[in-house]
């Protein structure tokens, strides 16, 4: 029995070291490269001057200048559901420094189930009943605050009753319509002015027909938060991964209802896009095996959405570890690798989020498909080493230099916030400047 067991892992083995070299193959075709590096080149970077004075205006010369990227304005993240959600203190801080070692954006849970379990209990205070999962909005509004992390809420409305729908929801359409527009108006009280984004409606394409829920819901939605919030907000729809295998371009499911909802006036500002892999075996190796989501397609996808003239955010994405062994792992990061480079190469997109960071800590159900860069004991797995390689080496900015005879520094870098560090004899100035891709190209830097 045992030589017929050797063949079949043999077997095994081969298969997926062809099914891998084909996956390479479409990644390293010369074309497919190119426009992902042009494109970090041409919508990640900007030309900058740097005028650096003393505060009466005496420009300052044959100073030492370093210039260092520390915040980019593009947004990466993940959710933040498990915000002191560990048993120990100890699990809680590596899960919070993996987390800010690498992002700048974080998903805050807004649940309608488990935000407001009996009608008026609303768990937004930071010592309320924990949940698991489900952390209190302020808990993780106060790590947001404090670690310079742009939040985003999720989700306003949904009508998934697993995890979604309050049990105690009525099941009429004309109590229900209140209701909705009562928790948009408490959440906006309490968070306009401090949480910029939202997933106002989630994942309808996926209807719960069972669920009873007031016609034009979603548009309601929509208008609903247009008036409560301000005009600053930046207002969402979010939806599932299968608009990635929908290339019927502007007769695509997803593209027609943006497209409904916008002609009966609901204020859109962004467009969400989930891309979890966890519908199955096959799915996953489909794109290994380069039959789905290749970059030709991913391209065509995001061209597609791209003809709303508005942002595009990768909202929510697993990518799983199949199998859990070393080469699973590897796969993984290699699937990781290519993917934000080709998102964060395209210019209307605004952000990539992580959905679950570690193992372990996934919606039930979903745990089984392993889809953090960390292990369950909060390890670091390979993927970890190529986001972080990628947001931190790659994708960031430093430049030492030394100004002679002039007070102007040119420089080409990534989009965000800079830390400028002058020495200029035993004087040493440190300031923080924010280089944006829509504001200006040239700063002027006043030291004492």
């Amino acid at each position: 029995m045992r030589p017929y067991i050797f063949i079949l892992l043999l077997i095994g083995s081969h298969f997926a070291t062809a099914q891998s070299a084909r996956y390479d193959s479409l990644w390293a075709n010369a074309a497919v490269e190119k426009r992902i590096a042009d494109g970090i080149e041409t919508n990640r970077k900007g030309d900058f001057t740097l005028i650096i004075t003393a505060k009466n205006g005496t420009p300052i010369r044959n100073a030492t200048v370093e210039v260092r990227l520390v915040k980019h304005e593009f947004l990466f993240g993940s959710n933040l559901f498990m915000i002191n959600g560990f048993k120990t203190e100890a699990q809680n801080r590596r899960y919070e420094d993996a987390f800010l070692s690498l992002f700048n954006h974080g998903s805050i849970p807004f649940y309608w189930k488990t935000l407001e379990p009996e009608p008026g209990n609303i768990r937004f205070a930071a010592n309320s009943a924990p949940v698991y999962r489900r952390p209190p909005p302020d808990a993780v509004l106060d790590f947001c605050r404090t670690n310079g992390i742009y939040p985003k809420g999720h989700t306003m409305v949904w009508d998934n009753p697993q995890w979604a729908i309050p049990t105690w929801l009525p099941k009429n359409e004309s109590v229900i319509q209140p209701l909705i527009d009562k928790r948009i108006g408490q959440i906006a009280e309490r968070y306009s002015r401090t949480i910029p984004m939202w997933d106002v409606v989630n994942e309808i394409k996926n209807r719960h027909i069972d669920v009873v829920m007031p016609r034009d819901f979603a548009l309601n939605a929509f208008k609903r938060a247009d008036a409560v919030f301000p005009k600053e907000s930046i207002l969402l729809l979010n939806e599932t991964t299968s608009l990635w295998y929908d290339r019927k371009r502007e007769y695509s499911q997803y593209y027609q209802t943006i497209e409904n909802l916008l002609l009966k006036g609901a204020r859109i500002d962004a467009i969400g896009l989930q891309c979890h892999f966890f519908h199955g075996d096959q799915e996953y190796q489909d794109v290994l095996a380069g039959k789905t989501m290749r970059p030709a397609d991913l391209f065509e996808i995001l061209d597609t959405y791209a003809h709303f003239n508005k942002p595009l955010h990768l909202t929510e994405l697993t990518i799983p570890t199949i199998p859990d062994s070393p080469e699973g792992r590897h796969m993984q990061a290699t699937v990781a690798r290519n993917l934000y480079r080709l998102w964060f190469s395209y210019p209307n997109m605004a952000s990539i989020v992580w959905w679950n960071i570690a193992d372990g800590t996934a919606a039930p159900g979903e745990d089984k498909w392993r889809g953090g860069f960390l292990n369950e004991d909060l390890t670091p797995k390979p993927s970890y080493t190529v986001l972080n390689d990628l947001i931190n080496k790659d994708w960031k900015t430093t430049l030492n230099t030394t100004l002679n005879d002039t007070n102007k520094l040119t420089f080409r870098g990534f989009y965000g916030d800079y830390k400028i560090t002058i020495k200029e004899g035993k004087t040493v100035t440190e300031r923080t400047v924010r280089l944006t891709k829509s504001g200006s190209k040239t700063v002027a830097v006043e030291i004492e």
